[in-house]
């Protein structure tokens, strides 16, 4: 099963649906949501293998809001920009249409993802029983304050209209200058990747669809006013997870530069100071990256999956 365009939303989305052999209403929900742009080609690779060392898991992966490659009509109409609560709306509406009360829900999410994973997990509207959170290089507290996120935040600063002017150029560079050996050459050296890897073929339809590129950008903008210092939804968070006997599981990098040092080590040492030992999980490593997607996808389900 790949990626697919999916109807059952009032906001254009794909969806990747992995299903076991057998299913039943105890068969856990695995849900994925990723980071931005929140496109699933980047993560079907690492969701397949998720789903060959899992197989008595259903895998559940959802687009951003405005963010399906597949959908013929999000180059053609410049929606609004959806905001970080649409896409947690969004996300929640998804999941209650594959899941069902008391079915056991395993929510992970990746970078922003993981920010739209804690929130949705405290929607009073998820149905289902949700029994463990996944955070994968999060970015649930401070983003503006990380390497790149100081950086983003000093350009929508000094350019405010930067998402449509992002979406002008990528256009301009992609669609009307280039032609397929520089735009693959241009993409692959970018990325520092091979330019028949999933990564760079995804990123090459991306970069040529201007509104998937503005929607991105002016989700990151949002993401830099909006993701701060919100200790009580964190303590929210805790107390609904000790109340309920759910696990947690955060997956940091000391190599991610959309995650500061002192962000990390306040997160870590407010969970451990107030989560039950037993149902936290923190680990530190070195040797993933923030985009682990890129390369390292067969190595982050075989060491940490």
């Amino acid at each position: 099963m790949s990626v697919k365009l999916y109807h059952g939303t009032r906001f254009a989305t794909s969806i990747l649906h992995l299903k076991p052999k057998h299913v039943s209403a105890l068969t856990p929900l695995f849900v994925w949501i990723p980071g931005n742009p929140g496109i699933l080609q980047y993560y079907e690779e690492m969701l397949q293998r998720l789903h060959e060392k899992h197989d008595t898991w259903e895998i559940l992966a959802i687009s951003h809001a405005g963010m399906s490659l597949e959908d013929p009509n999000v180059q053609k109409t410049k929606a609004t920009i959806f905001s970080l609560e649409e896409q947690i709306q969004h996300k929640v509406e998804v999941i209650n249409q594959f899941s069902s009360e008391n079915r056991p829900l395993i929510v992970m999410g990746h970078s922003v993802g993981a920010y739209m994973a804690q929130h949705a997990v405290l929607d009073s509207k998820l149905v289902g029983k949700v029994i463990k959170i996944g955070l994968i290089t999060p970015t649930v507290i401070d983003i503006h304050l990380s390497q790149k996120g100081t950086q983003m935040t000093t350009g929508f600063y000094w350019l405010s209209g930067l998402p449509g002017i992002a979406a002008w150029t990528s256009n301009f560079l992609f669609n009307k200058l280039s032609f397929v050996p520089y735009t693959d050459y241009l993409v692959s050296f970018m990325m520092d990747s091979d330019k028949d890897s999933i990564p760079v073929t995804t990123s090459k339809r991306f970069l040529q669809n201007s509104e998937t590129v503005r929607q991105a950008l002016g989700l990151a903008k949002l993401e830099m006013e909006q993701i701060r210092d919100d200790w009580p939804f964190q303590q929210k968070l805790i107390d609904f997870c000790n109340e309920r006997n759910v696990r947690t599981w955060f997956l940091f990098s000391t190599n991610d530069h959309w995650v500061s040092e002192s962000t990390r080590n306040a997160l870590i040492k407010f969970y451990r100071e107030r989560y039950i030992e037993r149902n936290l999980e923190i680990q530190v490593v070195s040797d993933i990256a923030h985009s682990f997607v890129v390369k390292e996808s067969k190595y982050i389900v075989d060491e940490y999956f």
